[in-house]
């Protein structure tokens, strides 16, 4: 016989207010870290190419620019 379940409401997430300087910090923090593993698989792939290690490292920084300041658009929201 099946058992009926009772629905629990929860309540509406409260909105996080996050520091000017907490944003800032996790916009850097993300990009660094895209950047470390932009060159780490460039290196893997291409090797010693200086130039394609530097573009990678630029292309990840700014995706993780932008994973940042959306994650931190995301928490204020």
């Amino acid at each position: 016989m099946a058992q009926k379940r009772k629905h629990h409401h929860h309540a509406t997430p409260k909105h996080i207010n996050i520091p000017a300087r907490q944003r800032t910090k996790g916009r850097i923090i993300w990009a660094i870290l895209f950047a470390v593993f932009g060159i780490v698989l460039a290196f893997f792939a291409a090797g010693d190419n200086w130039i394609i290690l530097v573009i990678a490292a630029i292309v990840a920084g700014l995706i993780g620019y932008v994973v940042g300041r959306n994650m931190e658009q995301a928490a204020s929201e």
